[in-house]
């Protein structure tokens, strides 16, 4: 995967700025490049998480890194949704599609024997803040700092997500893996949150991009050193998110 991910950068940091990715036949928008990335990639893990891990070079995978690592597959789909989602009306259905990501996320979480009402009320959370995003009645702003504030919480403070949250059984590297979770949510806050100050859609992509790669650049200089997992993965998906944010503003 992350040899697929190098090519796509090199190919995208050798275009003139004024250009967007180009392929045979016409031009392509990098944010199509970029969300059909993030989608394959979090399919690919939501289906076989293992496998995927072991692309990455982690042949020492365990059934709490294998859970964690399938609810961040599910995190960068959700990642790939608000990208292709109308800009009109995103914020609000961003709040049901974080009542289905907990929905199918379960049974991570029952892996590690987690309570089940704090995710009940975080549904009846986001679905009341999605229903009153998408009449009007509640800003926009609502949903976007709950996106961010939860995941600069994974991002920075997985240990607080765990003790808040009830995780039993969390390993080492399943510990590491709720930044990539809590990454994932950055984007799609920052994303949500520059189409807000009217950014256009192209640049609140290459801005969502720009934190894709930094939080796994962060993975891959703090975290991967100390689980067994080479940099050569992570490092990859701060390539090719720089190239394609740096396309998608020029």
């Amino acid at each position: 995967m992350y040899k697929l991910l190098l090519v796509f950068a090199s190919a995208a940091a050798l275009k003139r700025p004024q250009r967007a990715l180009a392929v045979r036949g016409g031009e392509v928008d990098p944010m199509q490049i970029g969300k059909g990335l993030v989608a394959a990639s979090g399919i690919y893990g939501a289906f076989d998480p293992a496998a995927n891990l072991a692309k990455y070079g982690v042949s020492n995978s365990n059934p709490s890194a294998n859970a964690i690592m399938r609810a961040g597959a599910w995190s960068q789909l959700l990642f790939a949704a608000a990208l292709n989602m109308d800009t009109s009306n995103v914020h609000g259905q961003m709040m049901y599609h974080g009542i289905a990501w907990l929905l199918i996320t379960q049974p991570c979480w029952e892996k590690h024997q987690a309570p089940k009402a704090p995710d009940a009320i975080w549904m009846a959370i986001m679905g009341a803040i999605g229903y009153k995003t998408l009449d009007g009645s509640l800003s926009p702003w609502v949903a976007t700092a709950l996106w961010l504030a939860n995941g600069a919480q994974f991002f920075l403070a997985p240990q607080s997500v765990i003790d808040m949250y009830e995780f039993k059984g969390v390993s080492k590297l399943g510990k590491a893996m709720f930044t990539l979770v809590g990454g994932q949510a950055l984007c799609v806050g920052t994303y949500l949150a520059c189409l807000i100050k009217e950014k256009s859609q192209s640049e609140s992509f290459a801005y969502a991009m720009a934190v894709n790669g930094l939080t796994a650049a962060k993975f891959a200089l703090v975290d991967a050193d100390d689980n067994g997992v080479p940099k050569a993965g992570p490092l990859a998906w701060t390539a090719v998110s720089a190239a394609l944010a740096y396309n998608a503003l020029n």
